[in-house]
């Protein structure tokens, strides 16, 4: 009897990735189905922040699981990024991979930890607690909206440089937008403390993705 060698091609740890990913999103699905109804149309109206905004808290099992989901689409966005940007990789896929996931989610998990520090210590929990669950919701959605985007530029199309550039911007312009959104609604609380307002967006908002970007460089 003659043994045939098997090939593993290298998009098998993707597809078992991708499969992690559609059960998440299942999975929050069937946590809260209406929930995750009003969740979907996050970027059409506002419904799920006014429904969900005070009773929640990021601690619960939607977000985290929600969390996860954003955590590991935005990382395999990330991993796509070096291929085509043809950026200087460790020969393990795998590993790059998990180094992105590991740098990412010690910046996500500070930078809440830090806010939620910062909001008890200027007795800020409430308008802290309210953009904290803004701006981790709007994130959660564009790292779902991230997942079929990879699923296409791993299975369909070829994804090239400029076509990248571009969803990074929109993803920039987004997530600007989202913040931006949030600042007009506290506008007068803001120009109350605007240097320590100035200082935040510099420290926390700004800081950690150029950290980021070079440690995974």
């Amino acid at each position: 009897m003659e043994f045939i060698t098997r090939e593993i091609t290298s998009t098998n740890w993707l597809t078992i990735l991708i499969v992690i990913c559609l059960t998440l999103l299942a999975t929050a699905r069937g946590l809260n189905a209406l929930r995750f109804s009003d969740f979907i149309m996050l970027f059409s109206n506002n419904k799920y922040i006014i429904s969900y905004q005070k009773p929640n808290k990021l601690s619960s099992l939607f977000n985290i699981v929600l969390l996860v989901l954003q955590i590991a689409s935005v990382s395999l966005f990330l991993y796509l990024c070096f291929d085509v940007f043809k950026w200087k990789v460790i020969p393990d896929q795998i590993t790059l991979y998990f180094k992105i996931v590991i740098i990412y989610t010690v910046i996500v998990l500070c930078k809440l930890l830090i806010e939620k520090i910062i909001a008890t210590i200027f007795s800020m929990d409430p308008i802290i607690d309210e953009y904290l669950f803004y701006k981790v919701s709007y994130r959660n959605f564009m790292g779902v909206l991230l997942l079929p985007i990879n699923i296409v530029f791993i299975y369909a199309m070829q994804p090239s440089r400029i076509v990248f550039t571009i969803l990074l911007v929109l993803l920039l312009i987004l997530n600007t937008i989202v913040l931006i959104s949030f600042y007009q609604k506290n506008e007068s609380i803001i120009l109350g403390h605007l240097f320590y307002f100035i200082l935040y967006l510099c420290a926390l908002e700004i800081a950690p993705y150029f950290i980021l970007y070079k440690l995974i460089k």
